[in-house]
């Protein structure tokens, strides 16, 4: 086993006096890409907040290489973690080069000089995305499956080591859904990417993913690789509702659906 890139231990998060997440232990490796699964209000988009640094937990420690995430500077850790949000920021008439571009930031900061080595890692982000030719498009004529592959080149071209992706694929259709997750599989495991990815299906999980990731309740109830989380009596404990599973008929790995 590879030694872990991101530790969680023991970490809880509470909304005033609601708890939100309690007792997280994880421990993440490089090039392996996590399926973050579970009910709605289980934890997932805040603790995926946490992961990236984006809220700070009640009690317990995050860390990265072995290191407190706290005691790496913003733009450290920024070098080594993209977050894409379930809800991206208006881009207010940006072009797809001027979105990606923003991934250099923290190489660079506000005042640092755009070199030509950025604008390689840019060019080359659009390339792998199938971007290049949107380029000079804005972002917002985009259709929701181009949009979010424009964010997706944004952190390859931050050069980060990993990558959090909160439900990237909830606003689109099938065909999206499979080209995006398809594209981050391909990332990850090309370049070695540790990705942590919230999705509510919980077969496109099975299918993309190396490992499964399962809360309930802000706890971590279950957690392994596709085919020991798709057994019907762990799918019903993790969603609360009687599921069943089959073999796909083509691919051979478990499929489930409600009964």
């Amino acid at each position: 086993m590879s030694e872990s890139f991101l530790t969680m231990a023991d970490v809880a998060y509470a909304a005033g006096t609601r708890p939100i997440l309690t007792g997280i232990d994880l421990q993440l490796e490089s090039g392996r890409i996590y399926g973050l699964v579970g009910p709605n209000g289980s934890g997932k988009s805040t603790l995926m907040k946490l992961l990236a640094r984006q809220t700070v937990p009640t009690s317990g420690t995050l860390a990265m290489e072995g290191r407190p995430a706290a005691t790496w500077g913003g733009r450290a850790f920024a070098r080594n973690i993209a977050y894409m949000p379930q809800f991206t920021p208006a881009t207010d008439g940006m072009t797809v080069r001027e979105l990606v571009s923003l991934g250099r930031f923290p190489w660079h900061g506000t005042l640092g000089r755009f070199t030509a080595a950025d604008r390689s890692m840019v060019e080359e982000a659009m390339a792998s995305t199938d971007l290049a030719d949107f380029a000079d498009r804005t972002v917002a004529s985009m259709s929701g499956g181009e949009r979010q592959r424009a964010w997706i080149a944004m952190m390859l071209a931050q050069n980060a080591r990993c990558l959090l992706l909160d439900e990237p694929t909830s606003a689109l259709d099938l065909a999206h859904q499979a080209a995006i997750l398809s594209l981050v599989q391909s990332l990850s495991h090309e370049r070695g990417l540790t990705v942590v990815i919230v999705l509510h299906d919980i077969n496109l999980a099975s299918r993309y993913c190396d490992e499964i990731i399962a809360l309930n309740r802000g706890r971590i109830i279950a957690r392994g690789a596709p085919a020991s989380i798709m057994q019907a009596q762990m799918l019903e404990s993790i969603f609360g509702i009687g599921m069943g599973v089959f073999s796909h008929p083509a691919r051979n790995e478990p499929v489930s659906y409600l009964l």
